[in-house]
């Protein structure tokens, strides 16, 4: 598993922390919430171990009950103009010790963020991904980060950079 305090000594810089995105991004909480809860709906989380940004869910994250997953490599692509991205680019990433690449969002939280980190989201330089694996109430979703698990969706939890 890799250790953040050994990132962050490696020269790696935190660029996005989902816990702080949320603390200025209530309505998002709330919508993830109010999805989750209604039983009509099949979108949405399952919530068995608390709803969405809650107390209880980010305790269920530090205590293992639910999952969590990190994938590292390196920044090979990426597309400014991707009309499902609001104004923010997709990363293209070669993972470390597998043959596949991945596709991930930059994630910028406000104005600052995006002015203080927008030149570490460079080709070449290596990347940390650390994911938040909750369940999602229909079984069979695929999704392009964890390979062979359908059902969860893999929600970006902090994203750490290395120039290089």
């Amino acid at each position: 598993m890799i250790k953040e305090s050994k990132l962050v000594e490696s020269g790696y810089k935190l660029v996005y922390n989902l816990k702080e995105y949320l603390l200025v991004n209530q309505d998002w909480v709330d919508g993830a919430q109010e999805t989750t809860l209604d039983e009509s709906s099949t979108a949405g989380l399952k919530g068995n171990y608390g709803l969405f940004g809650s107390d209880e869910w980010w305790g269920n994250i530090e205590n293992g009950n639910i999952e969590t997953y990190v994938v590292s490599g390196t920044i090979i692509g990426l597309n400014e103009e991707n009309p499902f991205m609001e104004a923010n680019k997709v990363t293209t990433i070669k993972l470390d010790n597998e043959e596949r690449e991945i596709f991930g969002g930059v994630d910028f939280t406000n104005e600052e963020t995006e002015i203080k980190y927008r030149d570490l989201y460079k080709i070449g330089n290596k990347i940390v991904e650390f994911y938040i694996l909750d369940k999602l109430k229909e079984d069979d979703t695929w999704n392009d980060i964890v390979e062979g698990r359908l059902g969860i969706l893999p929600l970006v939890n902090k994203i750490y950079i290395k120039e290089c």
